[in-house]
């Protein structure tokens, strides 16, 4: 059995900063929501994570990044197994 590697291809679409209620509202969107909301095009698969480097501040900084779809197997090919399954 022989697997593909595929790069995997980032664009990092958005850096802002946000109190932690705002960043929770913003991890409660759908990936359309998000698309919509930061004016992402229909290609952009987004991700987002937070750091906070003061645990007594209450606002951190937000990264939404587009990240590559990944591209369907070949019809009779299996994808790899997914981590923790």
């Amino acid at each position: 059995m022989r697997w593909r590697s595929v790069p995997v291809k980032t664009l990092l679409a958005v850096t802002l900063s946000m109190t932690t209620g705002e960043f929770i509202e913003v991890q409660k969107l759908s990936l359309d929501e998000l698309r919509v909301r930061f004016g992402l095009p229909r290609s952009c698969d987004p991700a987002v994570t937070a750091s906070n480097v003061d645990p007594t501040a209450n606002r951190m900084t937000v990264a939404i990044d587009c990240r590559a779809k990944p591209a369907s197997p070949t019809p009779g090919e299996r994808p790899p197994p997914r981590k923790g399954s």
